[in-house]
């Protein structure tokens, strides 16, 4: 196995290496084509806006394909075996295509809403001061690609169902990377082990009364949680979404803010995986219009910021910046994280 400061080095000559135009070349061409894919996918969410463009078929091709970059972009960005990956993918996602029935589709916008919350995960850079705010952006963008390619499946998804399943696919998912992207649980000391696990605790406890409140909450409690959820909806125009807004976008603040001192700050951007993939999710309930999604999604990166700002500065008070903290702190300075487009690994 390679060791840190070797693969450091080998990541840093790599990027001062002079760069042909090739990539360059194929990084535009794969943009357009994720772009122009994403605006073929568009059709059922301008549909339902009063504006009919395509065919339906036409936009699952569209969401398709936007999801197949999806898997391919996260598969090169983590440093998969890429040929491999865009050959199956390719192949599940014509059958999508070919065979349109319901759990087919189903299976292929939770692909897709998952894909995103990785890559939303994955496309952070690591950031210092108000630039990690950046990331929050680049992360809300990105879940906001993956809506329009959940809506462009245009199949009939049970909101909370959905929901729940790609935020706790995408968490596993992201906590694996972490594993890997931040050299295991040793990284994170004994306080972030308590952190981490604390958070899922509180996650799996909050999405389990919630379910237990709408399968057997009495008729009082429900109705106050709805009207408290109009309240809040009438006075702000949208209701923030709260894994989001106290969850994801948080944890992307302070997971770049981390990574740029030390490796531990992966598993903290593990749960901001969850901020892309809830905004991914956000325009599969009915009574929720694109205006009031995109409303919600900007309370939710408001109050995120905001709190990521308070763990960074919270964060820093408890471990210090000074020599002794860098070293306990797990910091390697010999190992600069590659560019936004790059291989993490």
């Amino acid at each position: 196995m390679m060791r840190p400061h070797a693969r450091g080095r080998r990541i840093a000559e790599r990027a001062s290496a002079p760069r042909s135009r090739g990539p360059w070349v194929v990084g535009v061409a794969t943009a357009v084509l994720w772009v122009a894919s994403l605006v073929v996918a568009v059709a059922p969410l301008a549909a339902e806006n009063g504006v009919e463009l395509w065919d339906p078929l036409v936009a699952r091709i569209g969401a398709a394909a936007a999801t197949w970059f999806a898997v391919l972009l996260l598969a090169r960005r983590i440093g998969g075996p890429v040929p491999l990956v865009a050959c199956f993918a390719g192949t599940c996602l014509v059958l999508v295509v070919l065979v349109p029935r319901g759990w087919v589709l189903s299976a292929g916008a939770v692909v897709a809403a998952a894909s995103y919350g990785l890559l939303g995960m994955v496309s952070t850079r690591p950031s210092a001061g108000l630039r990690s705010l950046r990331e929050a952006v680049v992360t809300a963008v990105v879940g906001a690609a993956g809506a329009v390619v959940v809506t462009g499946y245009d199949v009939g998804l049970r909101p909370f169902r959905f929901r729940m399943m790609v935020l706790a696919l995408t968490l596993l998912a992201a906590l694996a990377l972490a594993w890997r992207l931040g050299l295991g649980l040793h990284s994170l000391g004994r306080r972030g082990l308590t952190l981490i696990v604390g958070v899922v605790v509180v996650l799996v406890a909050a999405v389990g009364y919630v379910q237990a409140v709408r399968h057997w909450g009495s008729s009082e409690l429900v109705g106050s949680i709805t009207d408290a959820t109009d309240t809040v909806r009438d006075r702000l125009g949208a209701s923030p979404r709260l894994i989001e807004a106290f969850v994801g976008f948080p944890a992307i603040v302070w997971g770049a803010a981390v990574r740029n001192r030390r490796r531990q700050g992966w598993w903290m951007s593990a749960f901001g995986s969850l901020a892309a993939a809830g905004v991914a999710t956000s325009l599969v309930q009915p009574s929720v219009g694109l205006a009031e999604a995109a409303e919600s999604t900007g309370y939710n990166l408001l109050i995120g910021a905001a709190l990521g700002l308070v763990l960074v500065g919270v964060d820093r008070l408890l471990t210090g910046t000074g020599r002794r903290s860098r070293v306990t702190g797990g910091v390697d300075p010999q190992r600069p994280e590659p560019s936004r487009t790059a291989r993490l690994m």
